[in-house]
């Protein structure tokens, strides 16, 4: 198992939050994970969650490329259902700003994840509001001095 996790796993809980982070270049991908497989609401089998590393195409090709060495998969926290485990996913990315954080001195995205929540997707123009005289740049607000 590769999850680094500073309790024991506790599998009474539904599932998980995780970052994934490529050591190399600092990209990291925010996801969730559940314990257990259910069907019709019961629980059936455990998923493969020892061995899971994430669902973006992008992070599993540089995982397949780079090896599994230089990436490190973290737990953030547990979670008791379904609903908790959703909420807190999508807490965490956009409390990281994964759609529009780069990484540092560079344009390349800081995060794999090219949504969030499975909903809410990578802008692919900057905003410009007019009310408001900002521009949302990069996950920044630039104030206008009007």
């Amino acid at each position: 198992m590769h999850w680094e996790y500073p309790k024991k796993s506790d599998l009474s809980k539904f599932g998980f939050v995780y970052c994934i982070t490529n050591i190399k270049t600092g990209q990291a991908y925010i996801g969730c994970k559940q314990y257990f497989n259910y069907k019709k609401g019961k629980k059936k089998a455990e998923s493969n969650w020892k061995s899971y590393m994430g669902s973006s195409t992008h992070l599993l090709e540089d995982i397949k490329k780079l090896g599994k060495k230089n990436f490190k998969f973290k737990i953030i926290a547990e979670f008791k259902n379904k609903r908790s485990l959703r909420y807190y996913e999508c807490y965490y990315q956009m409390k990281y700003n994964v759609l529009c954080s780069t990484l540092e001195g560079t344009d390349n995205p800081a995060y794999y994840n090219n949504y969030v929540g499975g909903k809410f997707y990578r802008p692919v123009e900057e905003y410009y509001d007019v009310d408001w005289w900002c521009i949302w740049s990069r996950g920044f607000f630039i104030w206008d001095d009007r």
